[in-house]
Parts: structure tokens; C-alpha cells; sequence
């Protein structure tokens, strides 16, 4: 009888060994890296994209076209995730995926500014050349990295929200998590007003000459920019360290949850895929959501 009350209760109590409930202070730790994406955002679409156009006189279109390349292989984040679920790094499926595609697209951002200045310096000193197209296209596919690297970062980041949460606390916890990412846009618009000279932060009317034509005013510039954006891609890492440090080990629930685990083969991309487009009706709207989200993004940049 007293080994009949013991199962039930072993029964009864299941949980006893499962991860603990995250706590609102992780929930807010967890948004440090929504805000480190926010700030790179303003790096990228608030400062980079007006020194391109406004003071280094850069056509809008190529700019925009430019930028953009990292939105164009945002398809890669259906990858990312399967990855993410297949192959864990470190032990970790979501951790290390979240670190190491935050320090590419922190490196990828500054090799970005970098570029930058070759290609307006090619394009003021010998004009629509052969070399100042192969700076333009080096700078699409570093963008095209940055997207891969934000892709590889950002998805596994979102699962890992699923693996920590339950369907009691996983609305406050993305609800949380993503208005973080307000708050560091607008820290990074304030921070890039302080760090920057004030013209490349103003809305003025697009200049036709470019300032390599100021020699004084554009090693000015290049030596802000290139503080900012060795500066701030820094604490972006920072950040997403400090914010995802301990929770998975802690609080995941993916081992418990995922039919993948010791199947890393089960579901692999191009199953995925035919998943997401059994539908009609689903694959419309995805397709909208690309067109939409490109569109959106191409507007930011040339605004």
C-alpha cells in the first residue's frame, strides 16, 4: 500500500526534476540582446546608410540596393533553425549559435565602414569604374554576411525563448524581450548623436558633392565612425553574452520537448520547406511577409 501511495505521488509529480521558471530579472536580462539588435539597427539603417548617401554622395538606389543585401538572404534563418535544432555547439543548441553569429555580424558591421571609404574614395578619384564596382559589389557581400550572421544569431535566440518558457509566461516573456529592442534603438540614435559630428545625424537635404572634397571634415568623420562602430558592435557582443550566459543550462526545456533529440537527421531543410508550402494559402502569405519585410527595410534605408 505505502509503495502503491509513493508511485502515485512520483506520478503526480513529474516536474520535480524540470527546469525552473525563469524569473521577470531574466526576462529582462534576455532583452539585452533585443536591444543590442537595436542598436545595430541604427548603426546600420539610422547612421551608415546617411553617411553613404548624404556626405559621401553615394547614389541613393545603390545604397539601398546595398544595404539590403542583408534582408536578401533572410530565407537563411529557416537554416539556421533547423541547425540550430540538429547540432548543437558546445553542448549547447542555442548559446553558441546566439555568441559566435553575434561576433561575425559585430566584425562584419565594421569591415562594412571599412569598405565604405574605399569605395567613396574610388568613386570621387576615378568615378563609375571597374574597381569602384568591385568595392560596391565587396560591400554587398559583406552586407550579405552581416544578414547570415544576424540570421544565425537571432533564430536560434528566438528558440531559445521557446525552449525557456511555457505557454503561461511566453507572451510576457516575448513581450518583454521585444520591447527591449525599442529601448536600444533609441539608445543607439542617442548614443550616434553624441558620438557623431551633428550634420550626420540631421535630416537635411541630401548633398551632391561628396566630402572627400573637405579633406578636414572627412578624416574628422572617418575617425567618429570608425569609433563608433569598433565601439558600439563591442558592447552589442557584450550584451549578448551577459544576456544568454546560464539561461539555457538553467531553463531550457528543448531535451524534454524536441523529437529531435538523438534524431538529428528527422527533419532536415528541404522537408521544412515542403511543410511550409503544403499550404497555398500559407505560402501566399509567406511570400507576402518577404515581399513586405524588403520592402520596409528599402524604405528605411533610403529615407
Amino acid at each position: 500500500m505505502a509503495n502503491r501511495d509513493l508511485s502515485k505521488k512520483q506520478a503526480r509529480s513529474p516536474s520535480s526534476n524540470a527546469p525552473s521558471k525563469i524569473s521577470l530579472l531574466t526576462m529582462f536580462r534576455l532583452g539585452l540582446f533585443q536591444m543590442g539588435l537595436g542598436i545595430m539597427s541604427i548603426l546600420t539603417l539610422g547612421v551608415l546608410n546617411r553617411i553613404m548617401i548624404k556626405e559621401l554622395a553615394i547614389p541613393a538606389t545603390l545604397v539601398a540596393g546595398t544595404i539590403a543585401m542583408h534582408q536578401f538572404v533572410a530565407p537563411a534563418r529557416l537554416w539556421f533553425g533547423q541547425l540550430s535544432d540538429a547540432k548543437p555547439i558546445l553542448g549547447y543548441h542555442r548559446t553558441g549559435y546566439v555568441w559566435i553569429g553575434t561576433a561575425l555580424f559585430a566584425i562584419a558591421s565594421f569591415l562594412a565602414v571599412q569598405v565604405t571609404w574605399q569605395l567613396s574614395g574610388s568613386l570621387y578619384s576615378q568615378g563609375w569604374t571597374t574597381t569602384t564596382y568591385a568595392w560596391l559589389a565587396f560591400l554587398a557581400g559583406i552586407f550579405a554576411l552581416y544578414g547570415l550572421a544576424l540570421s544565425s544569431s537571432s533564430t536560434p535566440f528566438a528558440a531559445l525563448l521557446v525552449d525557456i518558457s511555457d505557454e503561461d509566461n511566453r507572451s510576457k516573456l516575448v513581450g518583454i524581450v521585444w520591447s527591449m529592442l525599442m529601448v536600444g534603438i533609441v539608445i543607439g540614435a542617442i548614443i550616434s548623436a553624441r558620438l557623431l559630428p551633428a550634420p550626420v545625424t540631421c535630416t537635411e537635404t541630401v548633398n551632391t558633392v561628396s566630402l572627400y572634397s573637405r579633406p578636414a571634415e572627412l578624416a574628422f568623420l572617418q575617425n567618429s565612425v570608425n569609433r563608433l562602430f569598433l565601439l558600439m558592435p563591442a558592447v552589442v557582443f557584450g550584451l549578448a553574452v551577459l544576456a544568454t550566459t546560464g539561461v539555457e543550462n538553467k531553463y531550457s526545456r528543448y531535451t524534454s520537448r524536441s523529437s529531435l533529440v538523438n534524431r538529428e537527421d528527422s527533419i532536415t531543410l528541404p522537408r521544412a520547406l515542403r511543410v511550409l508550402t503544403a499550404s497555398r494559402q500559407t505560402g501566399l502569405f509567406f511570400s507576402f511577409l518577404i515581399v513586405i519585410t524588403i520592402r520596409i527595410f528599402m524604405l528605411v534605408v533610403v529615407m
